[in-house]
């Protein structure tokens, strides 16, 4: 990744999270948007590496569902909602299957399984017990259900890659798209979109970066512990 593209992504995504609470619908397209158009930028731009063609397409492919599910949640209501989950939810899939693409055998990575099935299934409880309470909103608990399982299932897959970035870029995931169903609802979270967008962007680079390994473009290797394997 290039200094330049790399600033750019930073500085727009800042500037974002800087103006979150500023009531301007047409900030809030251009700088949500612009820097998940400069991560797609810099995926499409990235060489694979050790990874291949078929990795890059898959995550590229993800990327861009989940800049469309971006869209979807700029609009309000729980259809639009839904809309961008399934974007989201399709994206995760590109995400998932590039992480099989990867995968390697690892008493660590299969042991990892465990926590991220116990998180799952008590984060489906939960929401399970506020939907189902709300009339109004328990046709969204399938979708929801779905979600959890895969985004689970994307971060667990990450880790079996044995591709640091991928992993990094899922946990970060999980931490972000968790905030935001809690937020939206369980009960208000502190600082709830701060939190959601500055992990969410931080995912999408560390996924980005997964395909050639590295943040910074160098001649020859990636600088000093930023390798691609665990």
């Amino acid at each position: 990744m290039s200094k330049w593209l790399l600033g750019l992504i930073v500085s727009t995504g800042l500037v974002h999270l800087a103006t979150l609470s500023v009531d301007s619908e047409s900030l809030h397209w251009v700088f949500k948007l612009l820097p998940m158009t400069l991560i797609i930028t810099l995926a499409i731009t990235s060489h694979p590496g050790r990874t291949s063609r078929v990795y890059k397409g898959l995550v590229v492919t993800g990327l861009i569902f989940s800049i469309g599910g971006d869209a979807f949640l700029l609009m309000s209501g729980d259809g639009w909602f839904t809309m961008g989950l399934a974007s989201f939810l399709t994206g995760h899939l590109f995400y998932t299957v590039a992480m099989l693409t990867r995968l390697r055998s690892s008493l660590l990575g299969w042991l990892a399984g465990i926590p991220i099935v116990l998180y799952c299934i008590w984060m489906a409880d939960k929401f399970h017990t506020a939907l189902i309470a709300d009339d109004s909103r328990s046709g969204l608990w399938i979708p929801v259900l779905c979600y959890i399982i895969v985004i689970g299932l994307m971060f667990w897959t990450a880790i079996l890659s044995g591709n640091a970035y991928a992993a990094i870029g899922a946990l970060l995931f999980v931490i972000s798209d968790s905030v935001l169903a809690w937020n939206k609802f369980m009960e208000p979270v502190p600082s709830a979109g701060l939190l959601i967008m500055s992990t969410y962007f931080a995912a999408q680079l560390f996924l980005a970066g997964s395909i050639s390994g590295r943040l910074l473009r160098t001649d020859r290797t990636s600088a000093p512990g930023l390798k691609a394997n665990i």
